[in-house]
């Protein structure tokens, strides 16, 4: 088990939050005006939401990157590829990351998603996650999974976010550093490893063993006829049935 795991998160989250302004990867500039705009990325698995803006990924067979919203926020959207990751965010003014009030709505469509970041206040809407997938947030966003089918799902909030999943996997691994949620009634895991430090909570169903850490006052319920191993330290509550 790991006890301390969530907590190490900590420092962690603060120091890549200091980082989501900066402009890594190749920029993709936008085709288009008005209160819509295109962008000519391709060949990611993977995109990072680094504003406030609202991302729907979906899966299609060809790439496509666009965006709808007040032109004059749209004329902020920086777009980049970073390695196989998309990441979504707004242009730097004078060293600081510059996200005016007003909020864009990103279409991404992909053949295929292997990982998902939210480090900002946005929201992530994903339509489909398969294979062995990643799910991050880190900050007050929300990261919502409508249907995953993985082998493996590893998620981990740092902060006040959410995540809200539905689907199955066959393993599931968790850290939860802070206040933030893992939503999961409507999803399944044969087995998990689940870690929490703060106040933090996690639902899910698991009808295998589930190793659960918990330092702090979060809380973990599992149905599903879970077989619980636990470490805890602090007044949080673990419940498996």
């Amino acid at each position: 088990m790991r006890p301390l795991l969530a907590l190490a998160l900590l420092p962690f989250a603060t120091a890549c939050h200091s980082s989501w302004g900066d402009n890594k990867g190749t920029k993709i500039e936008a085709s288009g005006t008005g209160t819509s705009r295109s962008f000519a990325a391709t060949g990611f698995t993977g995109v990072a939401l680094k504003s406030s803006d609202d991302v729907d990924v979906r899966t299609g067979a060809a790439f496509s990157v666009t965006a709808e919203g007040d032109p004059a926020v749209l004329d902020q959207l920086d777009i980049r590829l970073d390695d196989k990751t998309l990441n979504v965010g707004r242009k730097t003014k004078a060293g600081m990351f510059w996200d005016k009030s007003g909020g864009a709505k990103i279409h991404v469509v992909l053949p295929r998603l292997t990982d998902a970041t939210v480090a900002g206040s946005g929201t992530m809407l994903v339509d489909r996650a398969e294979g062995a997938f990643d799910g991050v947030v880190a900050g007050s966003g929300d990261l919502r999974l409508v249907s995953v089918a993985a082998q493996s799902a590893s998620l981990s909030i740092a902060g006040s976010g959410n995540i809200t999943l539905a689907g199955r996997a066959d393993k599931m691994d968790v850290s939860v550093a802070g206040s933030g949620d893992l939503q999961g009634q409507q999803f399944t895991a044969g087995s998990a490893d689940i870690s929490i430090a703060g106040s933090g909570s996690v639902r899910a169903n698991v009808p295998g063993h589930a190793s659960v850490s918990i330092l702090g006052s979060g809380d973990v319920e599992l149905r599903g006829g879970a077989k619980c191993e636990v470490s805890k330290m602090g007044s949080g509550d673990v419940k498996c049935s």
